[in-house]
């Protein structure tokens, strides 16, 4: 399984990757590095209390046909299944206790990677 930050003009729910993040890089220990930017009035796909902060959006690839899973460990929601592009677009509340915990499942066997937050640097609002 692959990670890649995403970094052209993908619709990523009315935003691109320029208005979520800048010098996003996913180390090979698994850690995220660089700036999530802070945004007002996001899509209302998240819900309630989410359409504004610090988002983060990473293209995840694995096998073909593989089921990948995506979690923000310690935010509000559970897992989810993401969809054949493999985006995951996330609000980050807390990156010093949240991780992001991806799963890939096929034919009864999976494979699970934790990727760590700490070394983002989230924008206050203003």
């Amino acid at each position: 399984m692959s990670a890649s930050p995403v970094t052209d003009s993908t619709d990523l729910l009315g935003k691109t990757a320029d208005d979520l993040q800048e010098n996003i890089v996913i180390g090979s220990d698994l850690a995220i590095t660089g700036t999530l930017k802070y945004v007002d009035d996001y899509s209302s796909a998240f819900g309630t209390g989410e359409d504004s902060g610090n988002y983060i959006a990473i293209k995840f690839e694995s096998d073909e046909d593989a089921i990948i899973t995506a979690e923000v460990v310690n935010g509000i929601h559970g897992p989810v299944t993401l969809d054949e592009d493999g985006i995951l677009v996330a609000r980050i509340a807390d990156k010093s206790s949240q991780t992001l915990k991806i799963v890939a499942s096929k034919d009864g066997k999976s494979v699970t990677k934790i990727y760590t937050l700490d070394g983002l640097t989230c924008n206050p609002a203003g």
